[in-house]
């Protein structure tokens, strides 16, 4: 049996932006959805592991983007897992225009499987065989970066968590993570700019009612560090790198 899942997603008028394309946060939505319908494909889903006590987390994600679809149209995602080191489980993505073999964009994650009750990594390998990884080359190879978030920031965006932002781990969805980070660069960037690298590590959970800071670092032209916190609380929620351009 193949491992790799491929699922197609149609595009609404209203998941568009202002620019009438897909915005970060819908392509995001769209990868964690293949990722879940290929866990579960495999035996491995969400509500599966939740039953014998385990979930997935999201550990880190590199996604890199060469172009944004326009207007209404489907667009395929493909997903699989892509290795198991230690206590990680590698999973890769690619996404198509329909049929069309060119990839507008790829991605490598890495995600952690937890004792709910311990809240404690657990070893992957007990639970993902080793018949479901696929050989093919890694999406992104390129190393995680080193995130500085030194200085004052360019800029500084709260949110406040609301119910509806929780996932069925009761914590914020990570996918809300992604399209606040989308918002914390200047308008004018945000306005004419597209995201065409991300590269973010998530720290720790966050729960309903919390409100969430995040701190923006311009590094270089259109190039920004983030770090994001919840005021009062010690620790960062996550650290991440976006480069856009125009």
């Amino acid at each position: 049996m193949s491992t790799i899942g491929s699922y197609p997603f149609e595009l609404k008028t209203y998941e568009l932006d202002q620019r009438g394309r897909m915005p970060l946060g819908i392509l995001y939505r769209n990868l964690q959805e293949a990722a879940e319908r290929n866990a579960v494909d495999l035996g491995f889903g969400a509500e599966t592991m939740i039953q014998n006590g385990l979930t997935w987390v999201l550990a880190r994600l590199q996604l890199r983007v060469t172009a944004f679809p326009e207007g209404r149209r489907t667009i395929t995602a493909e997903t699989w897992p892509a290795a198991v080191e230690s206590r990680f489980a590698m999973r890769d993505f690619r996404f198509r225009y329909g049929d069309d073999q060119a990839c507008f964009a790829v991605a490598s994650s890495a995600w952690l499987l937890i004792d709910i009750a311990r809240q404690r990594p657990v070893t992957v390998a007990q639970h993902l065989r080793l018949e479901h990884v696929s050989t093919i080359e890694r999406m992104v190879t390129e190393p995680f970066p080193t995130i500085q978030t030194n200085g004052e920031p360019a800029c500084v965006t709260e949110f406040r968590v609301r119910r509806s932002d929780l996932d069925i781990n009761d914590h914020v969805n990570n996918l809300h993570y992604v399209e606040w980070l989308a918002e914390s660069v200047p308008e004018d960037l945000w306005r004419r700019g597209n995201v065409r690298l991300m590269d973010i590590e998530y720290k720790r959970a966050v729960g309903y009612g919390a409100t969430v800071r995040v701190d923006s670092f311009r590094v270089a032209d259109n190039t920004y560090d983030h770090r994001m916190v919840v005021d009062g609380v010690a620790g960062d929620v996550l650290r991440a790198r976006t480069v856009w351009t125009e």
